[in-house]
């Protein structure tokens, strides 16, 4: 059964992908349209979030036996990101750190849906001690991640991102793309790359450069294609760079951060300023602690693009405390619930404004 399904979303791709990425809109708009929507569009999304890391896996493995074909039937050439490389070297080496990030990840999936189940079921009481444990949990796997990292940076997704976009993908002309997509070993085309049985190079064939060129190739033209930047060739581990002690301190402030907070909010309440105020410090601190450290040193002169993209999105992370209590309580729910009220006085904004009103109970 599971031989069958994977080889249906191997061969449906693009279709699959858009029934996901419907239903995922769906569950924005859901929230306020009846009873116990929120919850039930947050257990969608949650379902979709498992299924969609399910379906990557299934698309990877598929692509690197040479069974995924664009819309023209040709296959797809698949470049593995410094991100995929990185933690892919990383679970390969280490059943434990796969374990890890697989369960981090299930628990970053869920954590919201386990909130509102049990603010629901049990009341507000039990919610700030189910979401200590969840912390908890969270700052005990990040932990062992960065141990077994070399105590490297742990990015907010530890598990590898998709390897292709579906809605550019087809069903392959020939018969060999239906064969089973989880088993090993799968037969090979006239049209996949050459590998040398000694050295295990690969060598792209005269019809794929020429296809790619729609027939226009020329020598420059195709080494300067070819070219590959530092980070293709560089040793997996090497992408990202071990911490000195600055920087490992910086790291750990950053995994207790949450932890912190919800600590802080469960002794002095969602009132008082000092959890968010401190909070807010830790990851000041935090950031320039990591920053000093990546920006000291011989290998400092080299940006990685896995570090460079974490600390993008941590930068973008201190957007929610215009979220967090108390200071969505005191000035920024006051502001959305002004601009909710203008919104649904115009055409087309309106649901742009009761779409704020629906999230603001959230």
């Amino acid at each position: 059964m599971w031989h069958k399904y994977a080889n249906f979303v191997v061969n449906n791709a693009a279709q699959v992908s858009s029934i996901e990425n419907g239903l995922r809109t769906l569950t924005y708009i859901l929230p306020g349209r009846f009873a116990d929507a929120e919850l039930a569009s947050e257990a969608i999304y949650t379902l979709l979030s498992f299924v969609g890391v399910y379906h990557d896996g299934l698309l990877a493995k598929a692509a690197k036996s040479g069974l995924l074909a664009d819309k023209e039937g040709r296959p797809v050439d698949i470049e593995v990101s410094p991100f995929n490389r990185y933690h892919g070297k990383l679970s390969h080496e280490s059943d434990l750190y796969r374990l890890a990030a697989h369960l981090l990840s299930a628990l970053q999936f869920s954590e919201k849906l386990v909130e509102m189940l049990v603010v629901k079921k049990m009341g507000e009481k039990l919610r700030w001690k189910v979401v200590s444990l969840i912390e908890i949990a969270k700052v005990v796997l990040r932990l062992n991640l960065l141990q077994l990292s070399g105590q490297r940076m742990v990015t907010g997704s530890v598990v590898p991102e998709r390897l292709v976009d579906p809605a550019g993908l087809g069903t392959a002309k020939k018969p060999t793309a239906e064969a089973d997509v989880l088993s090993v070993t799968t037969a090979g085309s006239g049209s996949m790359p050459w590998k040398g049985e000694r050295s295990g190079l690969k060598f792209k064939s005269v019809r794929d450069i020429l296809a790619k060129t729609e027939g226009n190739a020329t020598l420059s033209g195709y080494v300067t294609s070819e070219a590959r930047e530092a980070e293709r060739v560089a040793p997996a581990q090497s992408l990202v760079r071990r911490y000195n002690p600055l920087g490992l301190a910086g790291e750990l402030l950053f995994i207790l951060r949450p932890l912190i907070y919800v600590i802080g909010i469960r002794k002095m309440g969602k009132s008082d300023w000092r959890p968010w105020a401190l909070s807010l410090l830790v990851e000041l601190a935090s950031r320039q602690m990591i920053r000093t450290d990546l920006h000291t040193g011989k290998s400092s002169a080299t940006e990685r693009t896995v570090e460079r993209d974490e600390l993008s999105r941590r930068k973008w992370l201190f957007l929610y405390y215009l979220l967090r209590s108390p200071f969505f309580d005191r000035f920024t729910e006051s502001r959305l619930t002004r601009v909710a009220e203008w919104c649904n006085n115009k055409p087309l904004l309106s649901l742009l404004g009761s779409l704020i009103q629906d999230y603001q109970p959230l």
